[in-house]
């Protein structure tokens, strides 16, 4: 469509056709188009179609144009994140307190569940594997496994590994290494340091449970080496004391009657009607005769108090030897 444009237009001269408006620049010596007079409504652009769109939430348009996308997270939840289910669990005021997201492999996804693990119990007796409901702890104890679990113990030298001490120890006694058996034991330690002092008197005791007139033999730890001054036995009883053990076997099948053999390893022997001290005068030496010598007093010892006791037997003795 042609323009009749005015033949001799002045500098700024505005001309308009078919609602387009052209101003005369008379120094390029051209119209310019200035735009339209009238108001042009774009289309709304579609799949198919181009058009214009519309600035909604979320999107701007900055001062050079630019359309720009902006995240707004005031009025959003972790709920609408594709990787996150709540899996049927309500969270809200009154529950799901202190629960946690943890990936649920199962669900392919975060879901709420309780935290486990890490904390573990607050006390010792809380644990699976500690037991202070049959021996309650007392203060000192000390934890002591048992194999399957751990329970209160009293840390005495009796409970270690390398202390052999079958009977409670005597007054005065002492731990002192065998070699021989590789553990500590009780024994008594005679003499003193470089002036070779004398030993005190001292005692020793066992006892066994027996039937009326049933012997069994026991030892008692004494010296290597003795001077025997007393015999004393809690009930009436008849006791032997021999250098070894082999001389006690020896020995078994001899009645009460018969004397023993010179020689046959017995060191002294007495028999009470009631619980007695019996001296032994003039005092013995006694000392045990094993290949390697140790501290043990080998005694037979038979129940004559008429019914089930008890029998203690106390040797009263001064050792002459370690």
């Amino acid at each position: 469509m042609a323009i009749n444009f005015p033949a001799s237009p002045s500098n700024g001269q505005i001309h308009t056709a078919s609602n387009l408006q052209w101003k005369w620049d008379s120094t390029g010596g051209t119209w310019l188009c200035q735009g339209s007079t009238g108001i042009f409504t774009l289309g709304i652009a579609s799949a198919n179609s181009l058009g214009g769109i519309q600035v909604g939430n979320n999107l701007t348009i900055d001062s050079s144009g630019t359309l720009d996308a902006q995240m707004n997270l005031n009025n959003e939840s972790i709920s609408e994140l594709t990787d996150v289910t709540f899996n049927s669990v309500t969270l809200d005021g009154s529950n799901g307190g202190g629960k946690v997201l943890a990936w649920d492999q199962s669900l392919q996804a975060f879901a709420p569940t309780v935290q486990s693990g890490g904390g573990g119990s607050s006390t010792l007796s809380g644990l699976t594997d500690t037991d202070f409901t049959s021996v309650a702890p007392q203060a000192g104890n000390y934890l002591s496994y048992t194999g399957s679990e751990w329970v209160p113990g009293s840390a005495t030298i009796l409970a270690l590994a390398d202390v052999y001490v079958p009977t409670l120890p005597n007054n005065g006694q002492v731990l002192v290494w065998d070699s021989a058996n590789a553990y500590w034991k009780a024994d008594t330690i005679s003499g003193g340091g470089g002036g070779g002092g004398a030993s005190s008197r001292t005692s020793a005791q066992a006892s066994i449970g027996l039937v009326n007139n049933a012997a069994a033999d026991i030892n008692i730890t004494a010296a290597k080496t003795y001077a025997l001054h007393k015999i004393q036995t809690s009930h009436a009883a008849w006791v032997t004391l021999y250098v070894s053990d082999a001389a006690r076997s020896a020995d078994s099948s001899r009645t009460e009657a018969q004397d023993p053999n010179p020689g046959s390893g017995v060191i002294a022997e007495i028999i009470t009607s009631d619980g007695a001290i019996q001296n032994i005068t003039p005092g013995t030496i006694g000392w045990n005769d094993e290949t390697t010598p140790t501290t043990d007093a080998y005694v037979k010892v038979v129940n004559k108090s008429g019914s089930t006791q008890t029998i203690t037997v106390t040797l009263y003795f001064v050792a002459l030897e370690a």
